[in-house]
C-alpha cells in the first residue's frame, strides 16, 4: 500500500485523521468545504490547546505545598513517580486556581465554560469545576487531552465527578489509558478493561500494560468498536459485588454483538483490580487473567448463582437473559455449542428440556436487541408509556414538592425505562436527606450516563403545563395501568411454562396471583367510577 495505507493499519487510524495528522507533520494545507468548517476546526483546536494548558497547571500544583497532601495519598496509594508523570495525574486547588492562571493568559472565562473547566454561577461570576481534588487527564489514542476526571480525599459525595460533555469530549466515545496501551494491546492482541482509574493505575504499578478503562460506565458500542482498531480479544474486570456484577451483564451482550471474543474475571467478594493487586500481587492478578472464564460460561454461572434454578421463576430469568445473549452470536458452530450448553444446565429438576425446546424459545427473541431503542422502532403504546414516565420525571425537576405523590403512588418497578428508574432512585434518596433537588447535582450523582443524559435533555426542553397537577395525575394513571400490564403478561409467560413443565402446584400459585392482580384493577375501576359519580352528584 502507501503511506495512507500504512498509517491507518499502524496506529489504527480512520483515513480523515491519518489525512489530518500528515497535513499537520508537512505543513500541507487541507481545503476546507466552507468558512463554518474552518471556524468550527478553530473552535476544536482551541478546545485541545485550553485542556494542554489545565493539564499544565494541574500537573505544576501537584507539586506546590497546597498539593502536597494529594501528592502523599498517591504515594502511600504505592504509586511511582514515573506512573504519576505518565499519566500526567495532577491537583486542582481549593481556590479558583485555574481560572486565575486562565485570566493571567488573557483567556475568556466563557471559552473556559465551553472545555468545561469552569462553571457560571450567575452573569459574569465563574469559578473552578474542580476545586480540592485529585486530577485524572483523559486522553485520546493520540495522547491529547479531551477532558478530566477528579477525586475527592475525603468522604464527601460525589466520590468522582467528570467533565461535562464538550465539542471534543463525550465519555461514551472514549477509553482511559487508551493512549499508553495501543501498543501493548496490539502486541499481546487482546486488551484488559477495568472500571476506574485507580484499578488501571494499580495494574501499570504492576506492569501491566495491554489495559483500559470504561471511564466509570458500562461499556458503548463506541468504545468497543474503538477497542477493535487493536484487537478483537478482551479480559474483562468489573467488581465482585452483587450489583456489579449484574449491572455488567448489560454491557456484555454488546460486546458479542461486535464479534470482540470476550473473557471475564471474577475476584473475591468485595475486591477490585487496586484493592486485590495490593493484597496479593501482580503474579496472582496475572494467574486470574490467564484463567479467565468464557463470556457465556461466566453469564450463565452468574444467573444460576442468584436465581434458583429448580423454580419456575429461576429458569425464566436466566432464560430470558441468555437467550438474546445466544442470539447475537454470529457463528453458528459456536451459537450450536451454547444452546446445547443450556440445555444441559436446563435438565435439572423434574422435567428435562432438551435444545428443541431452546431453539423454540431462540425464534421467539426479537431481532432488535437494543438496550435503548429508536421511537421509530416502537409501537405506539410503548411510545405513549415511555412519554408519560418522561412527563413524570421532568415535573419533579421543575416541582420538587411533587416527589411525596409520585412516591406514595407509585413503586420504582412500575417503571419500564431503566434511565428514568435509576434517576428517581437517586431523587428519593436526596430528598430523604433533604438535600435540594437540582439537576447538576442529580447529574453528578448519577452513574448511569444514558439516565444523565436524559436529565440533560428534559431540563433543556421548553414545556409549559396549563394543569401540572391533572397532568401528573393523568401520567401516573397511564404508568399504573401499563404496569400492570406487563404484570399480568408476564405472569401468562410463567403459567405457559409452568404448564410445558408440568408444575401443577406451581401453576395453581401463578393463577392465583394473576386472578388477584385482575381482582384488584376491577376494585380500583370501582372506586373510580364512585369517585366520578359523587363528583357529579355534587355538582348537580
Amino acid at each position: 500500500g502507501n503511506v495512507f495505507n500504512f498509517i491507518m493499519q499502524y496506529e489504527k487510524l480512520d483515513f480523515p485523521e491519518v489525512l489530518r495528522l500528515l497535513a499537520q507533520k508537512t505543513g500541507v494545507k487541507l481545503p476546507q468545504r466552507s468558512m463554518f468548517t474552518r471556524q468550527e476546526e478553530k473552535k476544536t483546536q482551541d478546545l485541545f490547546e485550553l485542556n494542554e494548558m489545565a493539564a499544565g497547571f494541574y500537573q505544576t500544583s501537584l507539586k506546590t505545598p497546597a498539593g502536597r497532601a494529594t501528592l502523599e495519598y498517591l504515594k502511600k496509594r504505592g504509586f511511582a513517580a514515573k506512573t504519576i508523570l505518565a499519566f500526567r495525574l495532577g491537583f486542582a486547588p481549593a481556590n479558583n486556581g485555574l481560572l486565575n492562571f486562565m485570566r493571567a493568559k488573557k483567556v475568556p472565562a466563557g471559552l473556559l465554560e465551553k472545555a468545561g473547566l469552569v462553571s457560571h454561577k450567575e452573569e459574569a461570576s465563574y469559578y473552578d469545576r474542580f476545586r480540592q481534588k485529585l486530577i485524572f487527564p483523559i486522553m485520546d489514542a493520540r495522547a491529547r487531552v479531551l477532558g478530566f476526571g477528579a477525586r475527592v480525599l475525603d468522604n464527601s459525595l460525589p466520590k468522582y465527578i467528570n467533565s461535562p460533555e464538550t465539542p471534543i469530549y463525550n465519555k461514551g466515545s472514549h477509553l482511559y489509558g487508551l493512549h499508553l496501551a495501543k501498543d501493548e494491546i496490539k502486541l499481546k492482541d487482546f486488551c484488559i478493561i477495568v472500571e476506574g482509574y485507580v484499578d488501571l493505575l494499580s495494574c501499570h504499578q504492576n506492569n501491566i500494560g495491554n489495559i483500559v478503562a470504561s471511564l466509570g460506565t458500562a461499556l458503548t458500542t463506541q468504545q468497543i468498536r474503538l477497542l477493535k482498531r487493536y484487537t478483537h480479544n478482551a479480559v474483562v474486570i468489573f467488581d465482585a459485588d452483587r450489583a456489579g456484577e449484574l449491572a455488567s451483564l448489560r454491557s456484555l451482550d454488546l460486546l458479542i454483538e461486535e464479534e470482540v471474543n470476550v473473557k471475564m474475571v471474577s475476584l473475591p467478594q468485595g475486591e477490585d483490580p487496586d484493592s486485590f493487586l495490593h493484597k496479593f500481587g501482580g503474579l496472582s492478578f496475572q494467574q486470574k487473567i490467564d484463567q479467565a472464564s468464557e463470556l457465556f460460561d461466566y453469564k450463565l454461572n452468574l444467573l444460576c448463582r442468584n436465581f434458583d434454578l429448580d423454580t419456575v421463576e429461576g429458569k425464566v430469568n436466566i432464560a430470558s437473559q441468555m437467550l438474546p445473549t445466544i442470539k447475537r452470536v454470529q457463528n453458528r458452530i459456536r451459537r450450536g455449542a451454547y444452546v446445547k450448553r443450556l440445555a444441559q444446565e436446563f435438565s435439572r429438576g423434574e422435567r428435562s428440556l432438551g435444545e428443541d425446546w431452546i431453539l423454540a424459545e431462540l425464534k421467539k427473541v426479537k431481532e432488535n436487541l437494543g438496550y435503548f431503542n429508536q421511537e421509530a422502532a416502537l409501537p405506539a403504546k410503548a411510545l405513549a408509556s415511555r412519554a408519560a414516565e418522561e412527563m413524570v420525571l421532568k415535573i419533579l425537576l421543575d416541582d420538587k414538592q411533587a416527589v411525596d405523590e409520585v412516591k406514595a403512588s407509585l413503586d420504582l418497578e412500575d417503571f419500564q425505562d431503566l434511565r428514568i428508574r435509576e434517576a428517581l432512585r437517586v431523587i428519593y434518596r436526596l430528598s430523604v436527606q433533604g438535600e435540594e433537588l437540582i439537576a447538576a447535582k442529580l447529574i453528578s450523582c448519577l452513574e448511569n450516563r444514558e439516565a444523565a443524559q436524559l436529565i440533560a435533555q428534559l431540563c433543556s426542553a421548553e414545556q409549559h403545563l396549563l394543569d401540572q397537577q391533572k397532568c401528573l395525575a393523568d401520567c401516573i394513571k397511564r404508568i399504573k395501568s401499563d404496569s400492570l400490564k406487563n404484570r399480568l403478561n408476564k405472569l401468562q409467560r410463567e403459567i405457559k411454562l409452568a404448564q410445558s413443565w408440568g408444575h401443577k402446584d406451581k401453576i395453581i400459585e401463578l393463577v392465583g396471583q394473576y386472578n388477584e392482580l385482575i381482582k384488584n384493577q376491577m376494585g380500583q375501576r370501582c372506586r373510580t367510577q364512585n369517585k366520578v359519580a359523587a363528583k357529579a352528584g355534587q355538582n348537580s
